[in-house]
């Protein structure tokens, strides 16, 4: 399967802005840094035999992507650390495929993405935390609101069995922006989150679905458009999946 031309071009220049990517990181970052995990996936982007495949799909020539294996970082210590830790290590696993196509539309580009962060403190124990930023796998069906793109805590990343959850690593969570919640929004985020069937029970009343849209179009609504509004956007042309499929919270 031949890759065209110009994807192979387009390629290259992603592939350049991953070497620009390691050469700040080398610079800038202290420790023994190790960019052979971007160097890697800088092969990955100029090998034109590899074209990254899509789980349940066909392999596209107009498919681009990469895979870090595994980049270390060595992060500063908080003052909301554990008390003993005296070094924190960040190891990030990363594999993106994107539609060449898509690219600067106004169309969701990705196909996969998996961006994968654990955690690591060294001191008087070992300690462990870690996150995800996904997008979902659109094979499988979840039992619960799914973000297709979601943030998710995950304080044992290598998945040990048993885990000593006296080990979880505490630091300064980061900041993740969302929606603003009053009490009725709020109802609806946390029974969405911890209690599905209660949300399904309650959009199924129309009383408080009423009142959930209502509260979305006062509060929800003028917070999305003033983000969107950055970029001067028009949204006839914005078509990332439907809404509900972004956010389930939505109605």
């Amino acid at each position: 399967m031949t890759v065209p031309q110009e994807v192979m071009a387009f390629r290259n220049d992603r592939a350049t802005d991953l070497l620009n990517v390691a050469t700040v990181l080398r610079k800038e970052i202290a420790g023994n840094f190790d960019a052979s995990p971007i160097t890697k996936a800088v092969k990955q982007l100029k090998d034109p035999a590899y074209i990254p495949a899509v789980k349940n799909g066909p392999h596209d020539p107009n498919l681009w992507g990469y895979e870090i294996p595994g980049l270390i970082l060595e992060i500063p210590i908080n003052r909301h650390s554990n008390q003993g830790v005296t070094k924190v290590e960040l190891t990030l696993e990363m594999k993106l495929v994107a539609d060449y196509r898509e690219w600067t539309t106004m169309n969701d580009p990705f196909a996969e993405l998996c961006f994968r962060v654990a955690l690591r403190g060294i001191g008087t124990t070992t300690f462990f935390s870690g996150f995800h930023i996904d997008r979902h796998d659109m094979t499988t069906t979840p039992t619960d609101p799914h973000p297709l793109y979601h943030f998710q805590y995950n304080v044992n990343p290598h998945n040990a069995k048993p885990f000593n959850y006296g080990s979880i690593l505490h630091l300064d969570e980061p900041r993740i922006v969302h929606f603003p919640l009053d009490f009725v929004l709020g109802i609806g985020f946390l029974t969405s989150n911890f209690f599905p069937m209660a949300f399904d029970a309650l959009i199924d009343n129309g009383t408080y679905a009423n009142l959930y849209k209502k509260y979305q179009n006062c509060i929800w609504k003028p917070f999305s458009h003033s983000l969107a509004n950055h970029w001067t956007y028009n949204s006839a042309s914005i078509t990332w999946k439907p809404t509900k499929l972004l956010c389930p919270y939505l109605i």
